[in-house]
């Protein structure tokens, strides 16, 4: 290809198609190609270079706790539940029929693991993704309690505690949005309300995976009683699936192994 149309492509932000080119005249295997067949392999590896390099961003924006989580290697087993059932949830059908997911389970059970592997599979089929522990979705709460409605709205962005005022990063507005550690402490009346608008924006639209240590029947106390956890559980609840885990203690048993391994090294 002529130098200055490279350098014109590269001005233009296409630089993964100067490399596409360049890759089919460096492979001899192409060179009994006509020319529509070349064009289509072009066109090939120039949409799965974007496609990869979208679900890169993506996983990156959603801040998982393991963006690694791999479902082929999820040890269903240990933490008792069926693999087919994951593996069907990992299709995503869920998120356009908007049923909120429910993980529960005891202290290290894997279910972060678990809710990040969903994660992972929603950011390979492009559908923007936030995961976000209770505890620091609420301390932003508290940071910027002016308007209940608008900051239901809101996350915090990347590791600082600002709003993005662009609104591109809206709680509300995340496809899947993974909520961790959720009602492990019970709330008070004012984080109560800022819950139900949160669950009110996303109620129907799209789901919410709750992460969490107690069952259902605990949340309606947890969330401080009354008719506003009646509201909140109501949006929930009707449209929801629910993954209990094992009591074992996933964390405990890996992390016994790991140190096993250094043991018997230094032994």
């Amino acid at each position: 290809m002529n130098i200055e149309i490279k350098k014109q492509l590269a001005v233009l932000e296409l630089g993964d198609l100067v490399s596409a080119i360049e890759n089919q005249e460096k492979d001899v295997s192409l060179v009994n190609l006509n020319y529509n067949d070349r064009l289509e392999h072009l066109l090939t590896e120039l949409i799965t270079e974007r496609q990869n390099r979208l679900i890169a961003r993506l996983t990156k924006n959603a801040e998982l706790k393991y963006p690694n989580a791999n479902l082929e290697t999820l040890d269903c087993e240990a933490r008792g539940i069926n693999k087919d059932i994951i593996v069907n949830l990992a299709s995503m059908g869920f998120v356009s029929a908007a049923t909120n997911l429910i993980i529960t389970g005891a202290t290290g059970a894997g279910k972060t693991y678990l809710s990040c592997v969903l994660g992972v599979e929603a950011c390979k089929q492009t559908l923007r993704t936030c995961y976000i522990r209770m505890p620091d979705m609420l301390g932003h709460f508290q940071n910027h309690k002016d308007n209940l409605r608008e900051q239901a709205r809101y996350r915090k962005r990347n590791k600082t505690r600002l709003i993005d005022t662009k609104g591109k990063n809206r709680l509300g507005n995340y496809k899947v949005l993974i909520i961790d550690e959720w009602l492990n402490y019970k709330i008070n009346e004012r984080e109560s309300k800022f819950i139900y608008e949160l669950i009110e924006q996303r109620c129907g639209n799209s789901p919410t995976i709750f992460v969490g240590q107690y069952d259902v029947e605990d949340w309606h106390e947890r969330l401080g009683g009354g008719t506003q956890a009646d509201s909140i559980m109501d949006r929930i609840i009707h449209n929801s699936y629910t993954i209990p885990t094992t009591d074992n203690n996933l964390r405990k048993l890996y992390d016994s192994k790991k140190a096993k391994v250094v043991i018997d090294s230094l032994g």
